[in-house]
């Protein structure tokens, strides 16, 4: 059979997800379909990067979809269904909200693909494709099969691997607690290092969502992947700063940056949105821990809660300059159709934008407690541009700091370079 599969378009232009389109972010969970389709020929579309081809005799199209995505991926399946050949869709938002996916989709994957892919496949050929697709179990992480990489569109810099899946956290705004996937999973360090090895990049990024649920685990990972002498960066919680030997084990195997979920500024925030694990008043010690190990920091934050007014905003960024991270990325909380915050806040009758384009993080959908949605976007958005100011005027002192770093990856430094002069626009609708 002929496949394609699709990944519709994320990026907003100068939105904020800018660190982003200045590297090839790899689907890596469609390479892992096309290495579970032997026998079959499989082409791989990003559309942040490729246009998905308006012809071509294929017998089955997958997509996967965000709900930021997903009108998107519905009017791909659409069209292909027209002409028609069979479409199958995955991803966040066909787990969350199957039965909307199946009004543009042929059949929906409801979680992790690895085991019901191969029998997908048969279907197909047999002309039996079934409704819905869903695992018995979650994936073994060893039984994950290396992607497809040259399928893939390569940044000939970064690459990126993934050696767990799921979290241990059960964060109000996160889809990651209503989808199948959400179980801390490890894949053994023996073949996270072997596909490392095969990379060819020496920059690498790690996609997952909480690689130090297991501090054990990540430690035996740092030390037998730290022969490669790779750069790496991760998402990372605020609580492995308590662990030095993970931090000496983080910074000996090459991590140098790390993206942190700070998520807030606000305690009473905390609380609601279930975030036990921060404690504002560390937030300046764990930079500095991280830093005392050459690890730069990207502190992730996000606003809307309902403890907030428009004091959040000269708050935020007050504490954002004096904690000492290199950079920050601002989200707007935005309830996912499907969990729970978005049920609450239909039931309250705030939801204001049913535009699923709106739904990436840069818009208020829903009424706040405490402002306008426009006052929280606008709020947003001046705080973007006071801080942009201010990590642009430190950046000098910020680049001689990591010097070192730069001298091994001097395309690091004009990666750096240009993101910090490219202004966010958070009120950034998808076109």
């Amino acid at each position: 059979m002929r496949i394609l599969l699709v990944k519709p378009r994320w990026f907003v232009e100068d939105g904020v997800y800018r660190f982003l389109t200045q590297v090839t972010f790899q689907p890596l969970h469609l390479g892992i379909l096309a290495a579970l389709s032997k026998g079959h020929e499989v082409k791989v579309i990003d559309q942040d990067w490729d246009e998905v081809p308006a012809d071509g005799d294929y017998d089955l199209v997958g997509l996967t979809t965000t709900t930021f995505t997903s009108q998107r991926a519905f009017d791909i399946a659409d069209g292909f269904r027209k002409r028609g050949v069979p479409v199958v869709m995955g991803g966040v938002h066909a787990c969350l909200m199957p039965e909307e996916c199946l009004e543009h989709a042929d059949a929906v994957v409801i979680g992790e693909a690895e085991y019901v892919w191969p029998q997908l496949l048969e279907d197909v050929a047999a002309s039996a494709l079934k409704r819905t697709y869903q695992q018995d179990r979650p994936t073994d992480m060893d039984d994950v099969p290396i992607p497809r990489r040259d399928l893939l569109r390569q940044d000939p810099r970064v690459g990126m691997i993934q050696a767990t899946r799921g979290c241990h956290h059960a964060c109000r705004f996160c889809y990651l607690p209503s989808v199948p996937w959400h179980q801390h999973r490890r894949r053994s360090p023996d073949k996270v290092y072997e596909e490392l090895k095969g990379m060819k990049q020496k920059v690498v990024f790690f996609v997952d969502d909480n690689l130090f649920a297991d501090e054990e685990y990540a430690i035996a990972l740092c030390d037998k992947i730290a022969p490669l002498k790779l750069a790496w960066s991760v998402q990372a919680p605020t609580t492995i700063t308590k662990n030095l030997s993970l931090l000496a084990a983080m910074q000996k195997s090459g991590c140098f940056s790390v993206q942190v979920g700070f998520q807030t500024v606000h305690p009473d925030s905390l609380r609601q949105a279930g975030v036990v694990q921060n404690k504002i008043e560390n937030y300046r010690q764990i930079v500095r821990r991280f830093h005392q190990h050459g690890i730069l920091v990207q502190g992730f934050f996000i606003f809307g809660f309902d403890s907030e007014d428009r004091r959040i905003f000269e708050m935020a960024e007050a504490c954002i300059k004096q904690m000492g991270i290199e950079d920050a990325l601002l989200y707007i909380l935005t309830p996912y159709p499907g969990t729970p915050i978005y049920d609450q806040l239909k039931r309250e009758g705030r939801l204001l934008v049913l535009d699923r384009d709106h739904y990436g993080w840069a818009n208020a959908v829903f009424q706040p407690a405490h402002m306008t949605a426009e006052e929280l976007e606008m709020g947003v958005q001046r705080t973007y541009e006071n801080l942009f100011r201010f990590f642009k005027r430190h950046a000098p002192m910020q680049i001689l700091k990591w010097l070192p770093l730069f001298v091994r990856h001097p395309w690091m430094l004009l990666l750096i370079w240009r993101a910090v002069n490219r202004k966010v626009r958070i009120v950034a609708h998808a076109s």
